[in-house]
């Protein structure tokens, strides 16, 4: 009894299982939609000097949003604190904590090599 074996025509070998085949599934899509994107992409960039334009003069008018909007893209959004200063209540690490969190972290370390 003869057993039939798919052969891969490119590379000339013996496939006895199933698995992945060169072109199977659902292309990603990026590159299915890619024409519409690049479409897309082309508009909102050729929109992109008059929206600019249109945020420079809302700053001169006094809009704060949009200097806002515009200093947070042009320099990157600024880092809030978890809680402001004055509301800040959390006891500081010292020097003590640090020994203390060391002193743990050493005994623990012992006690996984036993």
């Amino acid at each position: 009894m003869a057993i039939l074996r798919a052969v891969n025509v490119e590379s000339g070998s013996a496939s006895t299982h199933g698995g992945a085949r060169e072109g199977a599934g659902r292309k990603p899509k990026a590159l299915r939609y890619a024409s519409e994107l690049a479409a897309a992409e082309e508009k909102i960039m050729s929109a992109l000097p008059a929206a600019i334009e249109s945020l420079e003069l809302a700053t001169r008018r006094g809009d704060v949003s949009a200097a806002k909007y515009l200093l947070d893209r042009a320099f990157g959004r600024v880092q809030t604190q978890a809680a402001a200063l004055a509301e800040d209540t959390a006891i500081p690490f010292g020097d003590d904590d640090l020994k203390r969190a060391e002193s743990k972290r050493e005994w623990l370390n012992r006690m996984d090599t036993w």
